[in-house]
């Protein structure tokens, strides 16, 4: 009888071990998917917007299209693959700028405008992304402008010379790395991001 009687509380002591492993279980699922939920609700996706019209413009945005902030660590912009730094200074022209411009583009650009009787007509405007920079959900951050004709047509033919690549990360802390000549259209998915 002693026997049975402990078989009895010994299956009572299993099923009650199974039915607490199962709602450690259930609850441990529905702390992830909360977690997952809630990351949807802070979640940033950047991408690079172009235009341009080989006579007049050419332009370079990126876009926040997600709902959550982009917290920038780090921002590197490359001309035919070596990094491009910003020259020390407060005043000092973007590193974006500096990768677009060379002497002999700005040179032939200026001797084209003047055949053509069409100096002053061109014009430049570049803004820096710095590492802490925050780019909220919807929003969009003009890069990089050029107007005039001549200008517009040597920064379309050197534009593939030039790279951009970002480093970004959400409240949570999830981060993804997005370049600008990149193939892939998403953006990757990496541990975390090392301050440039």
């Amino acid at each position: 009888m002693d026997d049975k009687r402990f078989r009895f509380d010994l299956w009572i002591a299993l099923l009650a071990l199974l039915i607490s492993g199962i709602a450690a279980g259930s609850s441990a699922y529905q702390t992830y998917v909360i977690r997952k939920q809630f990351s949807a609700t802070v979640w940033p996706y950047l991408t690079f917007v172009t235009s341009s019209s080989t006579d007049r413009y050419f332009e370079v945005d990126i876009d926040n299209a997600g709902i959550g902030p982009a917290l920038i660590f780090s921002a590197v912009i490359t001309r035919d693959g070596r990094v491009i730094q910003r020259p020390p200074g407060a005043n000092s022209q973007p590193a974006i700028a500096g990768a677009i411009q060379s002497e002999r583009m700005e040179a032939k650009a200026d001797e084209d405008a003047a055949k053509a009787h069409v100096h002053g007509n061109s014009s430049m405007t570049a803004s820096t992304i710095f590492p802490g920079d925050v780019i909220s959900a919807g929003q969009k951050l003009e890069l990089l402008r050029v107007e005039g004709k001549f200008f517009t047509r040597r920064v379309l033919a050197d534009a593939r010379r030039i790279d951009l690549k970002l480093c970004y990360c959400s409240l949570l802390g999830d981060c993804w790395t997005k370049r600008f000549w990149e193939p892939s259209v998403q953006p990757h998915a990496v541990k975390a991001c090392s301050a440039a």
